[in-house]
C-alpha cells in the first residue's frame, strides 16, 4: 500500500452493540454475563471488542487474552495467562497477589512467576480445581472493586484446559459483576471439539447470549469506506467493493487504496488478496514478517529483536512500513498481525527452507532463557521450534518437558500432543531413554494415558497396540497390565469388544496387592455392573474391599462403598441412604476421580427410587465437576443423563432439552453417546414428534455394537421404535413390533418396564388382545423394585383393563402413584384415561374433574400432542374443559371446523384425498388444505398419524 489507511469507521454492528451494553448494565448491577461473539474469518469481531471497550473507558477493569493457534503452542491457559500479565502489569504483582492471597497465590504462580513460588502438585483432580478456585477468587475480588471485562479472542484456538475453566467461570461467578467476552470463528465448529463443547455449553450458561456478525450491508460497507478514506467513496467505488467484499470488513480494506481507487489487479484467492499489501511493502520488512509469521500471532519486542539480530531503531524501522500498511498492530509489549488471516497468509507463503532456518533461529534464542513474563511458554516453544527445524535431539528434550509441565495443568490434550512429538523424534535420537529416564514403551504408556484423559481414545488405543508390541509380558507383568487396563477403559468408552478379556488378563498379570490390581479390580467391576454382571462384580468388589484395608487406601476404600452399593441396587437390597452417605465420604476425600464415580452412582440411584427433586439439586453441580476434573467427555453425558431425564419426568421440559443439548456439546465417545440419544429420543416422546424419535433411534444404531450395553439398547431401541410408529399411525408395523417386544421381554434376564409399558398401551391400542393377555401375565409375575417400577406396574394393569372395560379405579391408583412421583406428564395420562373411564362407568362429574386436572397438567408442561388427546377424549365424552362444565359438546373439537372433523373422519377410514373430495363435493386442493390445517392443529407428522389418534381416542366411530 502506498499510503497509510485511517482507522476504519466503527460500521453495521450497532444492534451487536447495544446488547453488549445492555450485558453491561446488568454486570454494574450485579449479575455476571457472558457474551459469545461470532463472526467469521475477518468479520469484525476485534474491531467491536475494541470499541466496546472504548465506550467502557473508567467504567470498568478491561483484561484481554487471545488463545494461542495449536500449529504454534500447545499452551494451556494461553489467554488466562495472558489476562494474568495484563493485571500484573497494570497492579504490579505484590497487589496482585494481594487480592487472592497467599495460598491462591501459589496456584497461580503455575501460570504466572510473578504471583511467586508454586504450590505442590498431590492429586492432579484436586491440584486443577484449586487452580480453578484461585482464579475464581481473583475475579471475584476484582470484580468487586469495580465492573471486570475479560476478553478471551480467538477461542476457536483454545485448549481443552482453558474450555474447561471458561465453563467453570460461568457457572461459579454469577452473582458477581463480571462480564466474560469470547469470540470464535462459526465456522471453525465442524472441526473443532474443544470449540464446540465450549460454545455449547456457554450458550446455554445463565446470562448468556450469543451474537453472530452478520456481513455488512451495502450502506455499511459505505460507512466503513468513509472511515478509512476521510472523505465519501463514489457509488461506483460503494458497489464495486460491497459486490467483490461480500459484506466481510477485511475485504473491504483489502479491495481499497488509499487514493480511494479500486484495486483491480487481483489473482482469485483469498491468501493473494491478504498478502497485497504484504507484497508492496520493502523486501526488508516483508521479510522480517516472515519471522514473525513463526512466533506466534503475538510476539514480544525484546525477542523478536533477537531473533532478527537487530537493534531496537532497526527494528522500529523495519517495523513501520507494516504498521502504516495496515498489517501489524503494536500489542502490548509486541507486536502482532492486524488479522489472523493475514498471519495466516504470510505463514503459508514461507518456503521449507525458510521455514527450518526461521524456527532454528526462534529456538536458539529461547535456549538462552525464556521469555519474561512467559515461563509456562517456554519448554512447548521450544519443542515446537526445534520440531521445525529439523533437530530431533533438542524437540525430544524440549518436548518430554513440556509434557510434563501439561500434566501438571491437567492439559491432557496438550500432554499427548507433546508426547506425540517425543515419539516422532525418538528414531533419530541415540540413547533417547537415557534423556529422561523412560524407554519406548514407558512414553507410549504416558501418550495412552495422556488420551484416554483427554478422550481421544482412537490415538489412545494406537498408542497402547504400539506399546503393547514391545512389552516384555515375562519382565514387565505389571507394565502389560496397566496397558489393558488403559485399552479396556478405551473400549468400554467406544463399545467395542474385548474389554473383559482385556481386564481379567490384567488381572492375571497384576497379582501383587498393589494399587494397580485395586485399580483393575475397580475398572473389573463397574464394566461387569454396566453389563448387568452383578454377582461377578460383587466377588470383585469384595476383594477391592479386602485389597483396600491391606493398602490402607481410602481411594479404593470408597471405590469398593460405590461397587457395593450399586450391586445391592440391582438386587433389591440397597437404601439410597448408603448412596448418599458414601458421596459424602468420598467429598470429605477430596480425591476427584472418585467424588465423580460417587456422584454418577448417586444420580443413578436417585433416578431409580424416582426421587427427581434431589437428582435436580445436586445434578448440575456434579456435572460441574466432571469438567473441574477433567472427565467431562468420558462421563459428563452418563451424569447428565439422570439429570435430563428427571427433569423431563417433573415436566421441565425445556430445561431438559438443554441439558441434552450440554450432553451432546461435550463430544462424548459412544458409550457418552448412548445416553445422549436416548435422551433425545424421551424428549421427541414427550412432544410426540415420531420423526425426532426415530432419528435418535437411527443415530443409536450407528454406534458401534459393543456388548457393553447391547440388552439396555435393544429394549430401548424396540421401544422407540414401536412408539414412534404408533405416533406416525402405522398400525400393521406397530402390531409386528408389540410382538417383537413381547419376544424380548420373554427371554431377557430383567424386564424393562418402560418397554413393557409402551408394548402394553400399542397393544390395546391396535386391539391385540391376545399380545396384551401375554404382556400382562409378565408383569404380573416379574416384581418391582422400586417406586417407579410399581407406578409402571399400576400403569400395565390398568391398560390391560381397556381390553374389556377401563378400570376406574385402576387408572385412579396409576394416576395416584404418578402424582407421588410428581411425573406431570404420566399423571395426566392416566387421568385422561381415568376421566374416559369416570365417564363410561356414569360418573360424568369424576370423570370431568379427571379431564380438567389431566387438562391443566398437560397444558402446564407444553407437549401439545397430549393436551389434544386430553380435549378430544373429553368433547367426545361431551365435557367443556373450558367452561368446566360437562354435558355440552364443544363448538369445535381440538380447534378443527365442523368441516375439518368430517374431513378427519374420512381420513381415518382411509380415504385420499380426491376420494375425499368426491364425497364431500370440494376439490381435491380444497381437500388437501383441510388436511394440511387438520395435522397443523393435531400437531401430529402425518395422515396416519392423524387416524392413528381419531381411532385411539374414539372421536370417529369405528367402521
Amino acid at each position: 500500500m502506498s499510503t497509510s489507511l485511517k482507522k476504519s469507521l466503527f460500521s453495521g454492528r450497532a444492534a451487536e452493540l447495544d446488547a453488549m451494553e445492555s450485558a453491561f448494565r446488568d454486570v454494574s448491577g450485579g449479575r455476571q454475563r457472558s457474551i459469545l461473539l461470532g463472526a467469521e474469518a475477518g468479520g469484525g469481531k476485534s474491531r467491536l471488542v475494541e470499541e466496546f471497550a472504548d465506550r467502557l473507558s473508567g467504567c470498568a477493569l478491561i483484561l484481554k487474552g487471545g488463545c494461542i493457534e495449536q500449529r504454534e503452542s500447545a499452551l494451556p491457559y494461553a489467554p488466562v495467562t495472558a489476562v494474568l500479565h495484563e493485571l500484573v502489569q497494570l497492579r504490579g504483582g505484590t497487589a496482585a497477589r494481594s487480592l487472592v492471597g497467599a495460598a491462591s497465590a501459589r496456584e497461580l504462580a503455575w501460570l504466572l512467576p510473578e504471583f511467586g513460588e508454586t504450590s505442590e502438585r498431590f492429586d492432579a483432580g484436586i491440584a486443577r480445581a484449586r487452580l480453578f478456585e484461585a482464579l475464581r477468587k481473583l475475579f471475584e475480588e476484582l470484580a468487586r472493586e469495580m465492573p471486570l471485562v475479560v476478553v478471551v479472542e480467538d477461542i476457536h484456538w483454545a485448549d481443552q484446559a482453558t474450555c474447561d475453566l471458561l465453563r467453570f467461570l460461568t457457572t461459579r461467578l454469577k452473582k458477581s459483576r463480571m462480564m466474560l467476552i469470547v469470540t470464535y470463528r462459526p465456522e471453525e465448529t465442524s472441526g473443532s471439539n474443544a470449540l464446540r463443547t465450549t460454545i455449547a455449553d456457554l450458550s446455554l450458561s445463565e446470562g448468556a447470549e450469543m451474537l453472530k456478525l452478520p456481513r455488512l450491508k451495502r450502506a455499511e460497507v459505505a460507512a466503513q469506506l468513509e472511515g478509512l478514506l476521510g472523505r465519501p467513496p463514489t457509488p461506483a467505488v460503494i458497489n464495486e467493493v460491497h459486490a467483490r467484499c461480500c459484506g466481510i470488513p477485511l475485504f473491504t480494506e483489502a479491495l481499497i487504496d488509499a487514493s480511494g481507487s479500486l484495486r483491480t489487479d487481483f489473482p482469485g484467492s483469498l491468501n493473494d488478496y491478504l498478502l497485497k499489501g504484504v507484497r508492496e511493502i520493502p523486501a526488508s520488512t516483508a521479510g522480517l514478517l516472515k519471522v514473525m509469521a513463526l512466533g506466534g500471532p503475538h510476539i514480544a519486542h525484546a525477542l523478536l529483536r533477537s531473533v532478527a539480530d537487530k537493534s531496537d531503531l532497526e527494528l522500529a524501522e523495519l517495523l513501520k512500513p507494516a504498521i502504516l500498511a495496515g498489517i501489524l498492530v503494536p500489542d502490548g509489549d509486541g507486536y502482532a498481525f492486524r488479522h489472523a488471516l493475514i498471519h495466516e497468509a504470510v505463514r503459508s507463503d514461507l518456503i521449507a527452507g525458510e521455514r527450518m532456518a526461521i524456527h532454528r533461529a526462534y529456538a536458539e534464542v529461547l535456549e538462552r532463557g525464556s521469555v519474561p513474563s512467559y515461563r509456562v511458554w517456554h519448554a512447548v516453544a521450544l519443542a515446537r521450534h526445534w520440531h521445525g527445524a529439523g533437530q530431533a535431539e533438542p524437540c525430544l528434550r524440549w518436548a518430554w518437558q513440556s509434557a510434563v509441565e501439561a500434566a501438571a495443568t491437567f492439559a491432557y490434550a496438550d500432554q499427548m500432543e507433546m508426547l506425540k512429538l517425543v515419539l516422532a523424534a525418538w528414531p533419530d535420537v541415540d540413547h533417547a531413554a537415557d534423556l529422561f529416564g523412560a524407554d519406548h514403551c514407558r512414553v507410549l504408556e504416558l501418550a495412552a494415558d495422556a488420551a484416554c484423559w483427554a478422550a481421544e481414545a482412537e490415538q489412545g488405543l494406537a498408542f497402547v497396540e504400539r506399546a503393547l508390541a514391545e512389552v516384555d509380558a515375562e519382565r514387565d507383568g505389571e507394565q502389560l497390565a496397566a496397558l489393558l487396563l488403559q485399552r479396556a477403559v478405551m473400549r468400554q468408552h467406544t463399545l467395542t469388544p474385548g474389554e473383559i478379556a482385556d481386564l481379567e488378563r490384567a488381572l492375571d498379570h497384576a497379582v501383587a496387592p498393589t494399587r494397580l490390581r485395586a485399580d483393575g479390580l475397580g475398572q473389573f467391576s463397574r464394566a461387569l455392573i454396566l453389563r448387568g454382571e452383578f454377582d461377578r462384580a460383587r466377588l470383585l468388589g469384595d476383594e477391592l474391599k479386602d485389597l483396600s484395608e491391606r493398602l490402607d487406601d481410602e481411594e479404593y476404600r470408597i471405590e469398593a462403598l460405590i461397587v457395593a452399593a450399586s450391586v445391592d441396587m440391582a438386587a433389591g437390597n440397597s437404601r439410597i441412604d448408603a448412596f448418599w452417605n458414601v458421596a459424602k465420604r468420598a467429598g470429605q476425600a477430596s480425591i476427584g476421580r472418585v467424588e465423580v464415580l460417587a456422584g454418577a452412582a448417586l444420580l443413578q440411584a436417585l433416578l431409580e427410587t424416582g426421587d427427581y427433586a434431589q437428582i435436580i439439586d445436586i445434578g448440575p453441580a456434579i456435572f460441574a465437576q466432571t469438567v473441574e476434573f477433567g472427565q467431562a467427555r468420558y462421563i459428563g453425558a452418563i451424569v447428565g443423563s439422570p439429570l435430563c431425564r428427571a427433569l423431563l419426568a417433573v415436566g421441565r421440559v425445556s430445561e431438559a432439552v438443554e441439558t441434552c443439548e450440554r450432553m451432546a456439546a461435550l463430544d462424548p465417545l459412544p458409550l457418552g453417546l448412548v445416553h445422549v440419544f436416548e435422551c433425545q429420543a424421551e424428549i421427541a416422546l414427550v412432544l410426540g414428534d415420531s420423526d425426532r424419535v426415530a432419528a435418535a433411534a437411527s443415530a443409536s444404531r450407528a454406534l458401534p455394537p459393543g456388548p457393553q450395553v447391547a440388552g439396555r439398547m435393544t429394549a430401548n431401541l424396540l421401544r422407540f421404535d414401536l412408539e414412534s410408529t404408533a405416533l406416525a399411525g402405522d398400525m400393521d408395523q406397530s402390531a409386528i413390533l408389540i410382538r417383537s417386544a413381547s419376544t424380548q421381554l420373554e427371554k431377557q434376564g430383567g424386564v424393562s418396564w418402560p418397554l413393557l409399558a409402551s408394548a402394553m398401551r400399542v397393544a390395546i391400542d391396535t386391539n391385540r388382545k391376545d399380545v396384551a393377555q401375554q404382556l400382562a401375565d409378565l408383569a404380573a409375575r416379574t416384581p418391582c423394585r422400586n417406586v417407579v417400577e410399581q407406578a409402571e406396574g399400576l400403569t400395565v394393569s390398568a391398560e390391560m383393563s381397556r381390553a374389556t372395560v377401563s378400570d376406574l379405579d385402576a387408572w385412579e391408583a396409576a394416576a395416584q402413584s404418578w402424582a407421588d412421583l410428581s411425573q406431570p406428564f404420566r399423571q395426566a395420562y392416566a387421568l385422561m384415561q381415568a376421566g374416559s373411564a369416570a365417564v363410561n362407568a356414569g360418573k360424568r362429574a369424576r370423570g370431568a374433574d379427571h379431564f380438567g386436572r389431566a387438562a391443566d397438567l398437560a397444558h402446564s408442561i407444553g407437549p401439545r400432542l397430549l393436551a389434544n388427546q386430553i380435549e378430544t377424549l373429553a368433547a367426545k365424552a361431551r365435557i367443556d374443559l373450558r367452561g368446566g362444565k360437562e354435558g355440552s359438546t364443544p363448538k369445535a373439537k381440538l380447534g378443527l371446523t365442523d368441516r375439518e372433523f368430517e374431513v378427519l373422519r374420512l381420513v381415518a377410514a382411509g380415504q385420499s384425498n380426491r376420494e375425499i373430495a368426491d364425497n364431500l363435493f370440494i376439490s381435491s386442493k380444497t381437500a388437501s388444505v383441510h388436511v394440511s390445517n387438520i395435522l397443523s392443529k393435531l400437531a401430529v407428522p402425518s395422515r396416519g398419524a392423524a387416524a392413528a389418534m381419531a381411532h385411539r381416542l374414539r372421536i370417529v366411530d369405528p367402521a
